[in-house]
């Protein structure tokens, strides 16, 4: 899958944008509260609502609405709070739109208001076979392991893309793995001092001499990096797929910036498309490099 092209008007902070993305590294520079993130989610949304489900639940293969998700990864329950905070009166607001051009297909998504709720309009996604897309927000969420069984019942304050990153991490491995990605995972191992484990629903790192560090005392900037370890193991990165990552830098010491440019540009050579959104120059500097 590539994402080629998004158009917004009157969502969040966007009263009206197009960006145009290439199939490989794509990487957001802003200030605060200039949408960094917003866009990634978005993107996220869209792809997701690309995506079939099959299960006991469904008679056929069924798409999940763009709607749904883009009120999941923004916990909006009053989809009015969707809306451009440009624009003044509510009752003469113009509909949220979004357009995507995946595939050389354009998706067209309009939400408005009926009866208090949002609605999708011209839905009809085009996509024959689903691809792996994942969201690696800026929180830690590996730490916080078990919440994902809790979140379809519980009021937990957290948004899609923070559960949706536990139940993907939280899959079982691969049996085997092209030896590109076999390379990308002993670079990380090499950071981080070991591997990642998973077991009774917590996550440790694996050091060289076999000692087992669980995640909550584990350094921050290596939870991250066992995070994008854990998600090459258990097969989400395969040509194709899509990559949204909000802050890599965050918590990471500067001086193993190049290497998480350096794993990202090597998911990219197989075929990954990726999305990062940054605040940091070092980051910025040595992708341009």
């Amino acid at each position: 899958m590539a994402i080629s092209k998004v158009s917004i008007e009157n969502f969040t902070v966007f009263e009206k944008i197009e960006i145009d993305f290439c199939d490989g590294m794509n990487v957001f520079i802003g200030e605060n509260g200039t949408g960094k993130t917003h866009l990634l989610k978005i993107i996220y949304a869209i792809c997701e609502s690309l995506v079939y489900l099959d299960g006991p639940n469904f008679d056929v293969a069924t798409p999940l609405s763009f709607n749904t998700r883009i009120h999941e990864c923004f916990q909006a329950i009053d989809y009015t709070k969707l809306y451009s905070s440009l624009a003044n009166n509510p009752e003469s607001r113009e509909p949220i739109m979004v357009k995507a051009v995946i595939d050389g297909d354009e998706h067209f998504y309009q939400i408005r208001s009926t009866n208090g709720d949002a609605v999708d309009t011209n839905f009809e996604p085009k996509l024959k076979d689903s691809v792996p897309v994942i969201f690696i927000p800026a929180k830690d969420m590996l730490t916080h392991a078990r919440l994902e069984k809790d979140f379809m019942h519980r009021n937990l304050p957290f948004d899609k893309t923070e559960i949706d990153i536990l139940n993907k991490a939280g899959i079982s491995t691969m049996k085997t793995l092209p030896q590109d990605l076999t390379v990308i995972l002993d670079k990380i191992a090499g950071i981080i001092g070991g591997r990642i484990v998973y077991k009774s629903d917590r996550y440790y790192t694996e050091k060289e001499d076999g000692t087992l560090i669980d995640f909550a005392f584990e350094a921050e900037g290596f939870k991250k990096l066992g995070l994008l370890y854990r998600l090459i193991e258990t097969g989400y990165f395969e040509k194709g797929s899509v990559l949204i990552w909000d802050e890599p830098e965050a918590n990471i010491n500067p001086r193993n910036i190049p290497a998480i440019v350096d794993l990202l540009l090597d998911l990219h050579k197989d075929g990954v498309q990726i999305f990062v959104a940054t605040h940091d120059y070092f980051f910025a500097k040595y992708m341009d490099i």
